[in-house]
């Protein structure tokens, strides 16, 4: 007797049934499935440019689901294999105090831990200007920075407090909107700030691009939304990309389970 498939196995042979090798709409942060849009993609190529020309710090914006941390990978991953860069990753910068700060970004940087702030700091900018003046230019990723403390930002204001040609360091920050108002409680660190960025929900046009980068990506080159549906979809979702996903994997679903072959607007009003 053959065993039963498993969960896994029937639902990829559903998918095949539609075209699809795998399945298009995961949520999780799969580099294969990222698609940059107009609006993203002007955000992106601003923060590469404060980090190439060592602009210093920026804040980069977003409500939740916009593709705030995806964006944060995204340039971790584009700039850990350059032989010039030194980067740090925090993906849940939560710093409850200064010395917290302090020392989770020297962990990222190969600086050892110390038992006082000042201690701290200090081996901190020893290794951010050992690094700049040795050519390399050193990048720390903030994301879910409006999680910390407003003490923390001491550690930036330190930072950026070298006499040098350009930034000895660049601090990329992402967050929800209410980054913008923790920084504003230090106004030596605020007034730093070069660049603020902000990620907006995607157009119709971009949403729909998405989409159907995704499915290419997942081996169906077809349209698998009717138009009149996909616009319902866009309208729930307002714009926000992981919404959106998140629709378009609960009306694939309901495919699975059916003998649907398209997503259609009975199929949207049925997850909406």
């Amino acid at each position: 007797m053959l065993d039963p498939l498993s969960d896994q196995e029937w639902r990829l042979a559903r998918l095949d049934l539609l075209g699809l090798k795998e399945d298009p709409f995961k949520l999780s942060a799969d580099p294969r499935y990222l698609y940059l849009g107009p609006e993203h993609l002007a955000v992106y190529r601003q923060a590469q440019s404060v980090i190439s020309r060592r602009r210093g710090l920026a804040l980069i914006s977003g409500d939740m689901g916009m593709g705030k941390s995806t964006l944060a990978r995204r340039i971790y991953d584009v700039y850990a294999a350059e032989k010039n860069m030194v980067l740090c990753y925090i993906h849940t910068a939560a710093f409850k105090s200064a010395m917290d700060a302090a020392r989770q970004i020297s962990d990222g940087l190969g600086v050892p831990p110390q038992r006082s702030f000042q201690r701290q700091m200090e081996g901190l900018e020893r290794a951010v200007a050992a690094a700049y003046t040795s050519g390399h230019n050193v990048v720390v990723l903030l994301d879910d920075a409006q999680l910390m403390e407003s003490e923390a930002l001491e550690v930036i204001h330190r930072l950026y407090n070298f006499d040098y040609d350009s930034k000895v360091v660049q601090i990329l920050a992402f967050g929800q909107s209410e980054m913008s108002s923790l920084f504003a409680t230090n106004k030596p660190v605020n007034a730093r700030v070069f660049a603020r960025l902000v990620l907006p929900p995607l157009t119709l046009g971009s949403a729909l691009q998405m989409v159907i980068f995704r499915l290419r990506v997942s081996g169906r080159n077809e349209p698998l939304i009717d138009d009149n549906a996909f616009e319902q979809l866009y309208e729930k979702s307002r714009g926000i990309p992981r919404e959106i996903i998140r629709l378009c994997a609960m009306c694939t679903d309901i495919l699975l389970q059916t003998d649907e072959t398209r997503i259609t607007l009975d199929v949207v009003k049925e997850v909406s």
